[in-house]
């Protein structure tokens, strides 16, 4: 997002507009995604050190359970806001530290009945990623993680997948991503987001190895850009709007021309200089954008920011109100991140069939050895 501070009247344009001549409609349903910052409880979790940091006792951070439940009720008051104050119906979310948190969050989101995919991940700092979704609106079939293997055997988030039913017999694969950070520098990180692309490539090629029309979403936090190597070439994601269109089992960025535009989704601030940068970012198989049984609702991409989550003075202006500044200043706020979302439609009724059968589980994805070779993981 442009770094500008939008008053409420800009907010209802960015978010509105693409929406407003459309009634709230069963035939369709809304995504979103969002990093919701180190959304920790108040327990000590013996097995993981780094939760030390958001315990009552850590004089650093003061994390008691009045600002956790502060931490859930912002969140809860941003979620509840999107889709037009009826909530998403599939929401990504990045760095969640157990399933209680998540319990917690949903219990605050009376607008949609939610159930929660969500598998602790080994991540060093005990966070994960996870999925609420609208169990009124879809079955869940499967679900599974998939590992990201560094080198010098470090570890990381999982990628997340899970596997819908929606209405009429509807499949949609769902990926939630957290990948590695650009700590360190986004050179030397750089071969970490490659592995975590190979990692995500492995598991959606075996999707359309076998229905080269499947319909796959890819939501999450990538530490990346739409226009960065670990996304446009070692996952080969094309960019939307494509004026060759749409190729079922090729993978479309919606999210690349708003950052085309300047637009972003976290305020990077470093020695003085700042820029926003498009982490957040919704990737989608050609086969929901070519009108066949669930479609794109083309520009309806939206970057949530209302005014009273936006900072609205100083040199962070725009960004959105986190909970810590640094690690010291509470500020009682939301996130680092502004969430981001889009709707779908669900397209004519598929054929009948009289026995459809059992779902199919899919097989776990192989995943390779890890590897000390320095350049292992960069392979183009």
């Amino acid at each position: 997002m442009k770094p500008i501070l939008l008053a409420a009247g800009l907010f209802s344009l960015l978010w509105l507009l693409p929406l407003s001549a459309r009634a709230a409609s069963p035939d369709a349903f809304h995504i979103a995604n969002w990093n919701v910052e180190n959304l920790y409880d108040t327990v000590d979790d013996p097995d993981n050190r780094y939760d030390d940091e958001f315990l009552p006792n850590n004089v650093t951070t003061r994390w008691t359970r009045a600002r956790f439940e502060t931490k859930l009720d912002n969140l809860a008051r941003v979620i509840s806001d999107m889709n037009r104050g009826e909530g998403p119906d599939l929401l990504g979310l990045q760095e969640i530290e157990n399933r209680y948190v998540l319990e917690e969050l949903a219990r605050r989101l009376p607008g949609k009945p939610y159930d929660i995919v969500h598998y602790d991940s080994p991540d060093p700092r005990g966070i994960d990623t996870a999925l609420l979704f609208n169990r009124d609106l879809f079955t869940l079939r499967n679900s599974m993680t998939h590992t990201v293997r560094l080198k010098w055997r470090r570890e990381t988030r999982d990628i997340l997948q899970a596997d819908f039913r929606g209405p009429g017999g509807r499949d949609l694969h769902v990926f939630v991503n957290h990948w590695p950070s650009r700590g360190g520098g986004t050179e030397a990180s750089d071969p970490d987001r490659f592995a975590a692309a190979r990692t995500l490539e492995r598991a959606i090629d075996y999707i359309l190895d076998r229905n080269p029309a499947a319909h796959i979403l890819i939501l999450g936090d990538f530490n990346d850009e739409p226009s960065s190597r670990s996304i446009r070439t070692v996952l080969d994601v094309k960019p939307y709007p494509s004026r060759s269109g749409y190729r079922a089992d090729t993978l479309y960025n919606l999210t690349a021309a708003k950052s085309d535009q300047g637009w972003g989704t976290f305020f990077h601030s470093f020695r003085g200089r700042t820029d926003w940068r498009m982490y957040d970012q919704i990737i989608a198989s050609g086969a929901l954008l070519n009108g066949a049984r669930i479609e794109y609702d083309d520009d309806s991409l939206w970057i949530l920011q209302p005014e009273f989550m936006t900072e609205s003075s100083g040199r962070r202006k725009g960004a959105p109100v986190p909970s810590f500044v640094g690690q010291e200043y509470y500020r009682g706020g939301f996130s680092d991140h502004f969430p981001i979302g889009a709707r779908f439609d669900f397209l004519q009724p598929p054929p009948k069939k009289n026995n459809p059968g059992p779902a199919p589980v899919p097989a776990p994805v192989p995943e390779p050895a890890a590897s000390s070779d320095a350049n292992d993981p960069v392979l183009w």
